[in-house]
């Protein structure tokens, strides 16, 4: 019986869901006793710059060149993945996990992302340690596929399905939802948050989500659509772009019925007023936008897992996804109307797993045999760290 079990977690931050669904398993752990919580990009720590270099490449081709990414994502993409290519992958770093491993000595070991070093090494007989993966996309890519992988992690049925295909045993697949913030499971009061933050109580808000790298052509299509075809103001959020949100402020800045940030620090609360979300195919933001069954438009997804994840919502009809202005507009038209809206917010609640995180964590204990041991406050600690930081949940 392990009481006091050490966890590691290795992401990426190829894209935020990654890091995401690794803080809110993190927290999820610590709600439940679990303090010694490491945190690692291995890619970040084993190759630097090679992690940069493909870092800038995968954001600059998936925002400018899709179909470029678009291409290599399927060409890489296997129903039964190549034992010897999918080893070398994810070998990447084994050097340098190997010495994270032997310095931290885990107890278990969570992938949030599709490069599973230790599962590569478990399966040559290495560690012995047991190894889980969160799958952080409602479609499979043959990366997120390893023979050696303890136990996966899957957003929905469909999935374990596919994984199951893949060569998966179906004992080793929970279903349990992808994990998300706390903070987008809370009850939240509209009228309360439109008083807060300025909004008029009496208009319906679109909010459009750009992302880090929301191409400019798209985002004004966007916005022009919700003016000319709702009467719906528009909460537009630019992110971190900052030539993004320069350019929205000199073609929207007198508009009166558009409202234009950055970085919006509570967007949970920018979604509970809005309604309807246009944005991109990112499975975290879709699955925040399932927990507060605030209806979705994709504009233009992107080839490769973000058009899997917009296909597969759609299907279930969770969201509408539009490849032109004209879809665009005709999915807007359709949200006005009370029976189309309503069948799809039940559609989103019929696929929502609320609670992904402390199921995941949960299971991780009950593998290792863990006992809850209460703290009074958590102690986080990322990898190359020598100092406990203490916080207060």
């Amino acid at each position: 019986m392990k009481n006091n079990p050490r966890i590691l977690i290795v992401y990426s931050t190829f894209g935020a869901g990654h890091l995401q669904a690794a803080e809110s398993i993190r927290q999820a752990l610590f709600a439940q006793g679990v303090v010694q919580v490491d945190m690692i990009d291995l890619l970040e720590e084993a190759h630097p710059y090679w992690n940069a270099f493909s870092r800038y490449a995968y954001l600059r081709s998936s925002a400018y060149f899709p179909r470029i990414y678009g291409w290599s994502y399927d060409l890489t993409n296997q129903a039964r993945p190549d034992p010897n290519v999918s080893r070398l992958f994810h070998s990447l770093g084994m050097k340098k996990l190997k010495e994270i491993v032997e310095r931290l000595k885990p107890d278990a070991v969570i992938h949030t992302f599709p490069y599973l070093a230790m599962s590569e090494w478990s399966g040559k007989g290495g560690s012995g340690i047991p190894t889980f993966t969160v799958l952080t996309d409602y479609v499979l890519h043959s990366r997120w596929v390893h023979p050696d992988t303890d136990r996966y992690f899957v957003a929905t049925e469909r999935l374990k399905q596919s994984l199951i295909a893949a060569g998966i045993e179906e004992n080793r697949i929970s279903v349990t939802g992808i994990p998300i913030r706390r903070a987008f499971e809370q009850r939240f009061d509209p009228e309360a948050l439109r008083a807060k933050h300025g909004l008029d109580s009496r208009k319906k808000y679109a909010l459009i989500s750009a992302g880090a790298f929301g191409v400019q052509s798209h985002v004004r299509k966007m916005v022009q659509s919700v003016l000319d075809h709702t009467e719906c103001d528009i909460i537009l959020v630019c992110g971190k772009n900052r030539k993004l949100l320069r350019r929205m402020e000199a073609a929207y800045g007198l508009e009166t019925r558009v409202r234009i940030m950055g970085f919006a620090e509570r967007m949970e609360e920018w979604m509970a007023v809005s309604s309807c979300m246009l944005t991109k195919a990112g499975a975290i933001t879709l699955t925040e936008a399932l927990a507060l069954s605030l209806p979705v438009i994709v504009y233009r997804p992107l080839p490769g897992q973000e058009k899997g994840n917009a296909g597969v919502l759609s299907e279930l009809g969770a969201l509408y996804a539009a490849d032109n202005a004209g879809e665009l507009a005709g999915c807007l038209a359709r949200l006005e109307e009370d029976p189309a809206r309503r069948r799809m917010v039940r559609a989103m609640q019929a696929l929502y797993r609320r609670g992904a995180a402390d199921r995941i964590a949960a299971e991780v204990r009950e593998t290792l045999g863990a006992v809850r041991i209460p703290r009074e406050s958590p102690a986080i600690r990322t990898a190359g760290s020598d100092e406990w930081q203490w916080r207060t949940n």
